[in-house]
């Protein structure tokens, strides 16, 4: 490989870090999204990632590193070599000092590396004097359960619950305690040593909920810029255009797990009218139990894995997008891809989710797990299509306002200048 790849301009030679190079999940998508846009502006980008039969074909590919799967349970050699891995993972660092030694970068943009590649690609970053700023997409910088959830009692975990026995109890890590204790010892020898913080110059996050637990748990709030995700239909003009019609359905999308509040959308039949019809998308290990709730009630229709563009489309199509999380949701991504079709949007007062909607007329903020009170939302808008289309406009002026592609770009590129 020779610097013929590069692209032959004066702007900023950019390495995206994150452990997929496939659309396996939110912090995907934005970075693969924002290295779309820093490429048509005419930076030269590259990503660095694990080896996957799922990834985009990129030149880069001969530095990854090879696949993990974190899943299911290992036990003996296996589990020890996880371990060390996400301890410090030497294939990384090797394998990450040669790409940087060829693409040269100004500044190194990680995202989530946890487990998979190490603090170990931020050493050589610190070696090689390239400044790194990261996007903190979940709390797996402060949590061995990255998602802050207590399964056993169903609730959102605080800052004060995220001791070492207290996060091993929660068996998050393949529904393990010893696994989940190994993991979260880790991260606490990660943070006592200062691997991230001594190398990460910056922090970005999408929503002031995310940096309020961040500085909770000790980061420096001056090195933390909160900045709304981009909409990613609008970069697509095809796609994000206000539907003139709507059809009288209500849409859930998103990961079929307990914490996604889906079961609260359907305990919420119960106080609507037999011709509500919701339709649900995507995948999870929830699923079976979320059919088994709605048995044979014909009002509901799962519908799989839908791929971006089509489930754009359904959006636009939808009556209103439910969000009803029970968890402390970072953001909600979902939410503002629908306020971008002009459907209005019922979300959960939970994390990140009513910055999205803010102050603005776009959607309705509902206490979480109470389906009596999502009903009303529903009812709300599905009774009244005037009150409806009103929202729905208020829902894509305030999504091209906070969800701005260029607008992102150009505060993520001043960023790098600052740090640079």
């Amino acid at each position: 490989m020779t610097d013929e790849v590069f692209v032959k301009n004066n702007f900023m030679r950019i390495v995206h870090v994150h452990k997929y190079f496939h659309s396996r999940d939110g912090a995907s998508r934005y970075e693969r999204g924002l290295m779309r846009l820093q490429e048509e502006a005419g930076n030269a980008v590259a990503p660095f990632a694990m080896h996957d039969e799922r990834n985009e074909p990129t030149p880069w590919s001969e530095y990854f590193v090879s696949n993990l799967e974190t899943k299911r349970a290992v036990i003996g050699l296996s589990a020890f070599r996880q371990a060390a891995r996400a301890l410090w993972s030497r294939e990384a660092e090797k394998k990450f000092d040669r790409m940087l030694e060829v693409f040269r970068p100004d500044i190194i943009h990680v995202h989530n590396i946890y487990t998979h590649l190490s603090p170990s690609v931020l050493a050589v970053a610190k070696r090689r004097k390239i400044p790194v700023v990261m996007t903190v997409h979940d709390y797996a910088l402060m949590s061995a359960n990255y998602s802050l959830w207590d399964e056993s009692n169903m609730r959102s975990m605080d800052v004060d619950d995220i001791g070492v026995l207290a996060t091993a109890r929660t068996q998050f890590i393949k529904g393990s305690f010893l696994a989940t204790l190994a993991l979260e010892i880790i991260l606490k020898m990660h943070h006592a040593l200062k691997w991230y913080d001594s190398a990460i110059l910056h922090y970005t996050t999408y929503s002031n909920f995310v940096r309020d637990v961040m500085v909770q748990s000790g980061t420096d709030e001056k090195k933390i810029s909160v900045l709304h995700a981009f909409a990613e239909p609008l970069m697509h003009p095809n796609v994000s255009t206000p539907a003139k019609a709507k059809e009288p359905f209500v849409l859930f999308a998103g990961r079929l797990e307990s914490y996604k509040g889906v079961h609260v959308l359907l305990e919420a039949l119960r106080y609507l009218p037999s011709t509500t019809r919701i339709k649900i998308v995507g995948v999870g290990p929830d699923e079976q139990r979320l059919k088994s709730i709605i048995g044979k009630d014909h009002r509901v229709e799962f519908l799989g894995f839908v791929p971006g563009a089509e489930l754009w489309k359904m959006m636009a199509q939808a009556a209103v997008v439910v969000v009803p999380s029970i968890w402390n949701e970072p953001y909600g991504l979902v939410a503002l891809e629908a306020m971008c079709q002009a459907t209005p949007v019922i979300v959960a007062k939970s994390g990140g989710l009513p910055e999205i909607v803010g102050e603005s007329n776009a959607g309705i903020v509902v206490p979480p797990s109470d389906p009596r009170a999502l009903a009303r939302a529903i009812e709300r808008v599905l009774d009244d299509p005037d009150r409806a289309m009103i929202m729905g406009h208020a829902a894509y002026e305030r999504a091209r306002a906070i969800g701005n592609p260029q607008e992102h770009l150009a505060k993520i590129m001043e960023i790098y200048s600052r740090c640079g």
